[in-house]
């Protein structure tokens, strides 16, 4: 199956996950693609799945991924499967409000797509701190969830 992983990152974190998770798809058989969520014009036709990642900013998404999904997310994705991620401060593991990748959760919803996967949040130690320890390891696995989920569904390559 054919995918993009489409991230906004200010301080690399949101990148560092976004690679994780693609490296997690391509290991269980997925075709996929990472785009920076600015430089996206026209996401292609051939695109099956959809995997979407943003900083928290202010306990939502940041802006870019914001303009990303009105700008980009037509009827014609209606019913296609994606999978939501995010970064937030905290400990890995902690309790809290729900935070960027639930809003982007959300927002594909809403828009007619099919979530294959639950939101993902790495944490990270301060705003312009570092990925907390294991949160590059979580990013992976969740992939590869989300790629295994893809081909239960009968979606792989």
């Amino acid at each position: 199956m054919k995918g993009t992983v489409v991230y906004y990152s200010k301080w690399g974190n949101c990148e560092q996950v976004a690679q994780a998770i693609e490296r997690g798809l391509e290991e269980s058989g997925q075709d996929v693609s990472l785009v920076e969520a600015r430089s996206v014009q026209g996401l292609g036709g051939d695109l099956e799945f959809l995997v979407v990642g943003s900083p928290t900013r202010v306990g939502k998404m940041a802006g870019p991924v914001r303009k990303f999904i009105k700008r980009e997310i037509t009827g014609d994705w209606s019913g296609r499967p994606f999978a939501a991620f995010g970064t937030k401060m905290g400990s890995p593991g902690e309790k809290g409000k729900p935070e960027s990748a639930y809003d982007i959760n959300r927002a594909l919803t809403e828009k007619g797509l099919e979530p294959v996967a639950g939101p993902f949040e790495a944490t990270v130690s301060g705003m312009k701190g570092r990925l907390t320890e294991g949160a590059l390891d979580l990013a992976f696995q969740f992939g590869k969830e989300v790629g295994e989920a893809l081909r239960g569904q009968g979606l792989s390559v």
